[in-house]
């Protein structure tokens, strides 16, 4: 029943990274209205499904959508 539930939410966060871009811990969290606890399930989920990428500017770390690049 809980996987279902981080599922979901898992869906919004990719939703809201898709439309919005690269975003911060606190601005994706304001985007999706989800406390952190339940955000953070969320992004593992996503990390583990290796649909995210993390990236660490001035302190401050950004996820995106984890997008295939071939050269």
């Amino acid at each position: 029943m809980i996987n279902n539930l981080i599922g979901e939410n898992a869906g919004i966060v990719w939703r809201t990274l898709e439309s919005k871009g690269r975003l911060n811990f606190e601005e994706l969290q304001s985007e999706t209205g989800l406390d952190m606890p339940v955000l953070f399930a969320a992004i593992g989920w996503l990390a583990r499904e290796n649909k995210i990428s993390f990236n660490k500017e001035q302190n401050v770390t950004y996820v995106q959508l984890y997008r295939e690049r071939y050269y």
